[in-house]
């Protein structure tokens, strides 16, 4: 490897370093986080979710070597996912399943 190309590698990996640091420096100092980063917390991750599901299916709707047969294992797939978290409340277990249900299917 060059010396251009360890640099780089360096200056990714103290950006990520300071990054992840970040949150913790700027808040040690206080004793309670701002409302607004409670807020985040509890909004931001549904948020997300959501809109990786709109996502998944309009890549699935868009896949058209097999037609609308994926959109329909992908909704399948999708509820799966949903039942599971609902009942076992473990996103690991849920997300695997829901991924393995759907590449099982179009398979």
């Amino acid at each position: 490897m060059t010396t251009h190309q360890w640099l780089m590698i360096a200056v990714m990996a103290a950006v990520v370093i300071f990054l992840r640091a970040f949150p913790f420096l700027l808040l040690s100092g206080t004793k309670r986080p701002p409302a607004l980063l409670f807020y985040l917390g509890k909004v931001l991750t549904a948020a997300a979710i959501a809109m990786l599901v709109v996502y998944s299916m309009f890549g699935v709707l868009n896949y058209n070597t097999c037609g609308w047969s994926n959109l329909h294992w992908g909704l399948i797939a999708g509820i799966v996912t949903a039942v599971l978290q609902y009942f076992f409340k473990n996103p690991l277990i849920s997300i695997i399943t829901g991924t393995a249900v759907y590449m099982l299917t179009i398979s």
